[in-house]
């Protein structure tokens, strides 16, 4: 009356390899993300930067 767990256990290695995979392409989201958000911080520095500078030395006045 047993029955083999080949099935379950081919199906769950399956589902193992589809979560890997999805992480894999999470991951690869998070990088591009952490990417554009490092770009955006250096421009709002920038920006910052030229703001102070203008107000600094009266430019604009």
């Amino acid at each position: 009356m047993s029955q083999s767990n080949a099935p379950h256990i081919v199906g769950m290695k399956a589902q193992i390899a589809e979560l890997q995979e999805q992480i894999r392409s999470h991951e690869a989201a998070i990088a591009e993300l952490r990417e554009k958000e490092s770009e955006l911080k250096t421009i709002v520095s920038t920006l910052e930067e030229m703001e102070k500078f203008m107000r600094e030395s009266g430019v604009g006045r």
